[in-house]
């Protein structure tokens, strides 16, 4: 499978905001969908998905877990490049370093299914790993990458397992990618 994983810290805090409404824009032009992520775990909000751009929060949603939990906290954006493919997240947690959370929850039901325990984990990562499906939309998400390492992360690191960022030849990304797909193939 080829993928990116990548890692890093905002170079400000400020610049948060400013790359989601970069990007928002950015997305409505290209025809990506973009949701703003605003987790802050005491509400467990975040912007509902939109093609173009457009916020849209609805924190009354019933749907919606308030939960005590506020060293958990990510800010920042998903961009969808492509339908079938990962997003590319670039959200924050309160220090600025990119991260993602995973919220699990398992109920555990009594003999008598009037009494419920809830448990909740959180897992957390100091990295953010996309998955990508084809050339095309790996070149895509490189790209995005580049340009968020030139203004955004300065530190941004990446690790590509189709070499493609340290090489960027588009030839070898291309043959990598059709034996990933064809191995996968076989496997099934």
């Amino acid at each position: 499978m080829i993928y990116l994983k990548y890692s890093g810290t905002i170079n400000r805090k400020t610049d948060i905001r400013k790359m989601a409404d970069e990007f928002s824009d950015i997305c409505r032009i290209s025809g990506w969908d973009f949701e703003p992520v605003i987790e802050n775990f005491q509400s467990l909000t975040s912007g509902k998905s939109k093609r173009g751009g457009e916020y849209a929060f609805e924190p009354d949603d019933e749907e919606l877990l308030s939960l005590s939990s506020s060293d958990v906290h990510l800010e920042g954006m998903t961009i969808k490049i492509e339908g079938g493919i990962d997003p590319a997240r670039f959200t924050f947690d309160k220090n600025g370093k990119l991260a993602t959370i995973s919220f699990c929850t398992t109920d555990t039901i009594g003999l008598n299914t009037k009494l419920t325990v809830k448990k909740y984990e959180f897992l957390y990562y100091p990295y953010i790993k996309a998955f990508t499906s084809g050339a095309e939309n790996h070149l895509k998400t490189v790209k995005v990458l580049d340009y968020i390492k030139k203004k955004y992360i300065h530190d941004l690191e990446v690790v590509d397992t189709s070499f493609f960022w340290d090489n960027r030849d588009e030839e070898d990304l291309k043959v990598r990618v059709w034996k990933s797909a064809r191995d996968r193939n076989l496997a099934r």
